[in-house]
């Protein structure tokens, strides 16, 4: 999710605002990645499974152009169109032939010509610069999208019937993609309504369709529901809506997709594990839904079931969510992160949560960011330093 075009691998990448909104961060010059929060499965690349409360480099890693996190992996895009893997991997989700966890980056095999990436809890998605989608990790709910009933695939699998992808989006269970036409794909998991299908099916092996969208630049997957960012700047919302997350005034679960109450000039949006974000052309950022943990970082932990306003954050150029935390990349080059932080996820040296945006110390360079969520809680930026 950022709003500029990643010139290194050109147009073809659509990871961030302004038409190019997926769950990856990108950056506009191919760089370092650093990390911090939980390390028990090797997610903080350094080779160890050690807790850290401060941002340190992921030792050797260089040319990356954009990285996303799932609940305890990351996956990285470099420059030349390979991709990297390290963290978790009881389910295949880096990829590599094992299930076997790995604490440093190292290449998906075979896989070349990508343009964008994105994590999902236990799964790994990758688009080519032909418009197909590769996939990886756990598919109990046909979330790698290639028809089969395989639970997991530890090697990468190419997702039915997509040909024309521009941009991925992952969470818990479901996957999502914009294609060249503005239309938007989804697949794997509907429980809460996220594929926005109007029938019941509640496992979708293969994509198809989302109803009703279109002019859609970019798409966000939460836990259990979905978002759509349109060419207009308006969004759209989909799915389980408990805690607020749709952003309609209501909490009312539905599965036809709906604008986000109140929300123009949007460039780029992200979905948490049950609430939403977006950044504004003006580079001030909203948020909705829940928010036990203060990760709408409006100064309070009551959930909202409309946005408002993230106290404090300005000039911001990419944002992303976790399940219970958000960061947030601005254009000084800080990288600001609120919510739950009890594995220093927040990146400032504690374990107290906050409300609010804190700095992430030490951090300078930062052009994108990532959150890793669930049984692991960690954060990844994207810097100018290799």
């Amino acid at each position: 999710m950022l709003r500029s075009v990643l010139s290194a691998v050109a147009a073809a990448i659509v990871v961030g605002g302004l038409g190019l909104t997926g769950s990856a961060g990108a950056a506009t010059t191919p760089g370092g990645v650093s990390a911090w929060g939980s390390g028990g499965y090797g997610e903080l690349g350094d080779g160890s499974t050690s807790e850290r409360l401060l941002a340190a480099p992921v030792p050797g890693l260089i040319d990356v152009v954009a990285v996303d996190s799932g609940r305890g992996h990351v996956i990285a895009l470099k420059s030349d169109g390979t991709v990297v893997t390290w963290g978790s991997n009881g389910f295949g989700q880096l990829g590599d032939g094992t299930r076997t966890n790995r604490g440093t980056p190292a290449p998906v095999p075979g896989v070349s010509g990508v343009v964008a990436v994105a994590a999902g809890s236990d799964h790994s998605l990758a688009v080519r610069s032909d418009g197909t989608v590769l996939a990886w990790g756990w598919n109990g709910s046909g979330e790698l999208g290639d028809g089969t009933n395989v639970t997991v695939q530890t090697s990468p699998v190419r997702v039915q019937g997509l040909t024309n992808a521009k941009a991925v989006s992952a969470n818990n269970r479901h996957s999502l993609a914009v294609t060249a036409n503005g239309t938007v794909m989804a697949w794997g998991s509907n429980n809460g309504g996220q594929l926005g299908s109007s029938d019941t099916t509640e496992v979708r092996r293969v994509p198809a369709p989302v109803r009703g969208l279109t002019n859609v630049t970019g798409v966000a997957a939460g836990s259990e529901f979905s978002m759509a960012l349109h060419a207009d700047g308006t969004v759209s919302a989909w799915g389980r809506n408990k805690s607020g997350q749709l952003g309609d005034g209501t909490n009312t679960t539905r599965s036809d997709p709906r604008p986000v109450t109140g929300l123009t000039n949007a460039v780029d949006i992200a979905a948490g594990g049950a609430h939403g974000l977006a950044v504004l052309a003006d580079g001030s950022a909203r948020a909705w839904g829940f928010n036990r943990y203060g990760q709408l970082g409006d100064g309070t932990t009551t959930d909202q079931n409309l946005p408002v306003r993230v106290r404090g954050l300005s000039a911001v150029v990419d944002i992303n969510a976790s399940l219970n935390h958000s960061i947030a990349a601005t254009t000084q080059g800080f990288a600001l992160a609120w919510g739950l932080n009890h594995h220093g996820q927040l990146g400032n040296g504690t374990f107290a949560n906050s409300s609010t945006p804190v700095l992430v110390v030490g951090l300078s360079g930062v052009q994108a960011v990532a959150a890793g969520s669930a049984l692991s809680a960690f954060s990844i930026a994207l810097t100018t330093t290799e």
